[in-house]
């Protein structure tokens, strides 16, 4: 901050009747004290510096615990020494734009003529935050009605937490840290919490983790379950890429070192779907095909394209498991122990509640808890992870409130 701060006297103007914010009874004003206080405030051409008069009335109440209160002033809160404006200035920088302590404090410095230590920033964040309950935030989110739980391991955190988010609006709702012993009544204690708040879902998706559908029926009976296609996929193409991965690996000797840099370079290309291969990708996949004809490369081709047949392709429940019944019949799949374990899975009991969203087509296939997850982890590499939970649920309000309401703070 560069030059000597103008210095602007600000005093409030006398009411003939107060209001005591303390037994809340309006009264005739008479005054008991004043002070004078020096406060921050931004400006984009020089330095400036707020001279406030602090006035306070006598409360007349006799029951009233406070004898004396300070009049407001707008824009200017008790205590701090810095204006509202500077606040939420400083606090927007943190939270919509998802940066750094250190950054805000130059760009105060920088632009509003003005300074914030990091410790300053960090306590107007929490502050503000402390004025927002959840209860509030999550009725002004208007929850769709579809909920997807996961959980996910945070950065310094050293213990899971489980993450509740808006399937369909693909928003963050709660974010919950579980004990050191992770069992089915930590689950059931976090969705309750969940339904005392108001969020009363018609359908929830979740990854496969067997407890999950025990647990959501003990809370909410009737509502619909699906496995979140997301983790399906990802369980069956980790088969998939690890049969590729086997047999490159078993392609030794100078002779195949082609063979085993084609199939290192295109093995996500050879799990892709024909429609979303690339040009490159359209000119070398069928000249692979007829090269490994017989090999797993070309079983793992053929069992990906029945695998997209049966969940992309199906229009109905019945369909889906003719077409999964059909595959099982067949005998070319059974000499590899990664399709093995694809075909496990697809023959379990989880594959009806894999196929909820052909029955229902209110209930959405995926409930986005990764992408929701991989938004919030955005937020905790800029800072290195949040040092306490409080700390977390603090930005996590403030984020809500900026980003799915479009409110200021």
């Amino acid at each position: 901050m560069a030059g000597s701060p103008l210095v602007q006297v600000v005093e409030p103007r006398f009411k003939a009747y107060v209001v005591c914010p303390h037994c809340r009874r309006k009264q005739p004003f008479v005054k008991e004290k004043q002070h004078w206080r020096t406060v921050k405030a931004p400006h984009l051409r020089h330095p400036v510096l707020l001279r406030v008069r602090m006035i306070y009335a006598k409360c007349r109440t006799p029951t009233c615990p406070h004898k004396s209160f300070a009049l407001p002033i707008p824009g200017i809160e008790r205590y701090q020494r810095a204006t509202r404006s500077l606040v939420s200035e400083a606090v927007a920088g943190v939270v919509q734009d998802n940066s750094t302590l250190e950054r805000v404090a130059q760009r105060l410095s920088r632009s509003f003529n003005t300074t914030g230590s990091k410790s300053a920033l960090d306590r107007w964040k929490h502050r503000l935050a402390s004025e927002h309950d959840f209860l509030e935030i999550l009725k002004q989110l208007e929850f769709s009605g579809a909920l997807s739980i996961d959980e996910y391991m945070p950065r310094r955190g050293g213990r899971y937490e489980q993450i509740a988010g808006d399937a369909l609006q693909v928003r963050i709702l709660y974010i919950e840290p579980v004990p050191w012993f992770y069992g089915r009544g930590v689950t059931e204690k976090f969705l309750r919490k969940l339904d005392q708040w108001g969020i009363r879902p018609y359908c929830v998706t979740f990854d496969l983790w067997t407890t999950y559908p025990k647990v959501v029926r003990k809370v909410w009976p009737h509502v619909s379950l699906q496995y979140d296609h997301f983790h399906v996929m990802q369980r069956l193409w980790q088969y998939l890429k690890n049969a590729l991965i086997q047999f490159r690996k078993s392609l030794k000797g100078d002779r195949w070192t082609f063979h085993r840099e084609e199939l290192w370079e295109m093995k996500w290309g050879l799990l892709k779907h024909m429609d979303r291969w690339t040009d490159k990708e359209h000119l070398l996949i069928p000249e692979m095909i007829d090269i490994y004809k017989g090999t797993p490369v070309e079983k793992v081709l053929l069992f990906k394209e029945e695998v997209w047949s049966i969940f992309n392709l199906s229009k109905t429940k019945t369909e889906a498991l003719a077409k999964r019944d059909a595959l099982t019949q067949e005998y070319w799949w059974r000499n590899s122990w990664h399709l093995q374990k694809c075909m496990d899975l697809l023959m379990s009991s989880k594959f009806n509640l894999m196929l909820t969203y052909l029955e229902d087509p209110h209930v959405p296939r995926s409930g986005h808890s990764e992408s929701l997850i991989n938004v919030w982890r955005q937020m905790e590499v800029v800072r290195r992870g949040f040092k306490s939970h409080q700390g977390r649920l603090n930005h996590l309000k403030l984020f809500q409130i900026t980003h799915y309401l479009k409110k200021r703070i």
